[in-house]
């Protein structure tokens, strides 16, 4: 063999040694392609479906405490940001986060949807990423629990409703801390581990639901394989702490509005409570129905057999969780949706509804998890495609729900006619579409008014018909009344809220308004200094009084003194011009 036969051969082997460098070289690249077109997929199909809502508006549930009526977002008020409580939460971050959408578009609601939106999205790339990583880079696995979180129709509430700008803010910090925690696991960082508190920090300041995180970073613990050692345990000592700290707080601020009182629902009745909470939500994961803004509480008298028979389920689950404690992914799906519903599940009775599904926005994160490793394990080669397009089909029902659910939001109309399609005698939904009716009735020329105000009375009716000692719906009917001139009927109710809440001033204003209208001043006045006593600070109620004292008694120094102190609370014309009488009568001209 010649020497130029030997070169051609070693060249010939060196290209081969060469070849599987190159293709190896391509593996991390096409996997980072795999990663990215599944996350570009599930963000842009849960955007298609969420798609609708930015067209919304303000809903009368909370959006007017929230936005609407808030003062802190003006300027914003920094100093009571940090130290007021709004609708009995302290979450300031959340409070900040809305101001900052005021200063962008005011009182258009199109920047505080899109904010919502966008948070949304990136929750579902941030779950997706968390799963891929705990899952051992599962790619399917991730897929399906991210797909099911961002389009899931139990979602739409977190998402559309633009006070729980909470849910989906308090997620995003409470998802980078358990990334951040599963890295510390990985690498044993102590960088990880204060990035992980800071954003536990950031979660609670968003939503006290955060404090359960600690509970969920023992279950990551479980999931990695780590003992509980002494190191471990020291290791979560600020978190609980600052979990304790804030759950003292926030049971503080609730205790005095938000939570129901045994005399209404008995202890006996709580553990019911929780057993078909914790059901319902299982069980809606599966089969999103009905879907409602409301789910009111069943009566003490009649909790009706779903509530009755749930503790079999619980017993159920327990089972199963016995049964299969050497089976991680279960233990770890199951707890992960349980603890995150520790919270909710109205041991301690909070707000008007027994369900909420916001409250599986974090949850269902266990579930989505959970089945996804369980179809990874257990699909054999011949069920595979069948079980996808099940799947496939699942998701598409569920996309088309989020889709349509979203519109449901639209304003509060559309919100309460549709709870009123679930719950037709729950006084709340028809009272909160009665008021609705009352605000649009009082934007619009009083020749245009008579059929909204008809379709107050007609939702006060109801309300009042199934529950007859709700205020709300006296309250706003009464007013309707005065609006009618109907001012018998609005003296009858105006009764009814001082027999309800003799402390509350609403029904001493409508009461006295009609009491002058029928002429009976002495009354009247009694009615607007009781007012008064409760509220000083109530700028109509002073120019009322003071009315009756210029027009009736002729007593312009006090009808003065009090228009003066109407103007200084709110700078009204109507205010000025009376006072301007009291000034000309007075013989203060200039003034005048």
């Amino acid at each position: 063999m010649n020497s130029n036969s030997k070169r051609k051969k070693q060249k010939t082997k060196s290209k081969k040694t060469n070849t599987p460098p190159t293709t190896a070289s391509r593996k991390p690249k096409e996997k980072k392609k795999h990663f990215l077109a599944w996350l570009l997929a599930i963000i842009g199909i849960t955007a298609i479906c969420f798609f609708p809502m930015l067209k919304n508006n303000f809903t009368n549930w909370d959006d007017e405490t929230y936005v609407v009526n808030n003062a802190l977002l003006r300027g914003p008020d920094w100093k009571g940001i940090f130290t007021q409580p709004i609708a009995s939460n302290y979450h300031p971050l959340t409070i900040i986060s809305l101001a900052i959408n005021y200063g962008l578009t005011g009182l258009s609601p199109s920047s505080y949807l899109i904010f919502n939106l966008l948070l949304h999205l990136l929750n579902t790339a941030l779950v997706f990423y968390f799963v891929w990583t705990i899952s051992d880079k599962k790619i399917w696995v991730a897929g399906l629990t991210a797909i099911i979180f961002g389009i899931h129709p139990m979602h739409v509430e977190s998402v559309a409703w633009i006070s729980e700008r909470k849910d989906v803010l308090y997620t995003l910090f409470f998802l980078l801390s358990l990334l951040q925690y599963w890295l510390f696991l990985q690498t044993g960082k102590r960088l990880s581990l204060w990035l992980c508190f800071l954003f536990f920090i950031l979660s609670l300041s968003s939503k006290p639901a955060a404090i359960i995180l600690p509970l969920v970073l023992l279950l990551l613990d479980y999931w990695k394989g780590r003992s509980l050692n002494l190191r471990s345990a020291i290791e979560k000592i600020p978190f609980f702490i600052i979990a304790v700290v804030f759950a003292v707080l926030t049971v503080k601020i609730q205790s005095e509005k938000a939570m129901t009182g045994l005399d209404v629902f008995p202890i006996w009745t709580r553990f019911l409570f929780a057993c078909y909470t914790a059901m319902i939500y299982f069980i809606r994961f599966f089969i999103p129905y009905p879907l409602s803004a409301f789910h009111p509480y069943p009566s003490p008298d009649h909790l009706g057999l779903p509530v009755l028979i749930s503790p079999v389920f619980v017993i159920a689950l327990g089972l199963i969780l016995w049964y299969q404690r050497k089976n991680k992914p279960v233990i770890f799906g199951i707890l992960f949706f349980l603890v995150n519903l520790l919270l909710v599940l109205q041991l301690v009775s909070i707000g008007y509804t027994i369900v909420s599904e916001r409250y599986t926005y974090v949850p269902y994160i266990g579930l989505g998890f959970l089945f996804g490793m369980l179809l990874n394990k257990y699909i054999t080669p011949m069920a595979k495609i069948p079980i996808r397009v099940f799947v496939g089909v699942v998701l598409t029902i569920f996309g088309i729900l989020t889709f349509q659910r979203t519109m449901v939001w639209k304003n509060s109309d559309t919100l309460w006619t549709d709870v009123i399609k679930h719950y037709s005698n729950a006084a709340i939904p028809h009272t909160n579409r009665a008021y609705y009716f009352f605000m649009m009735a009082d934007k619009m020329k009083s020749g245009e008014t008579s059929s909204l105000f008809q379709k107050v009375i007609d939702d006060c009716d109801v309300a009042l018909e199934n529950e007859p000692d709700f205020q709300k719906a006296y309250e706003t009917r009464g007013l309707t009344f005065l609006r009618l001139n109907k001012d018998r009927s609005a003296l009858a109710d105006g009764d009814s809220l001082v027999r309800l809440a003799p402390d509350h001033e609403i029904g001493y204003s409508i009461r006295g308004t009609a009491y002058v209208r029928l002429n009976q001043f002495e009354r009247a006045m009694t009615d607007f200094n009781t007012c008064l006593k409760i509220t000083p600070t109530d700028h109509a109620i002073l120019n009322k009084r003071g009315a009756i004292l210029y027009n009736q008694y002729q007593k312009y120094h006090e009808a003065l003194a009090d228009f003066t102190k109407a103007i200084e609370i709110s700078p009204e014309g109507s205010y000025y011009l009376n006072r301007s009488r009291c000034y000309y009568l007075l013989g203060d001209t200039a003034k005048a």
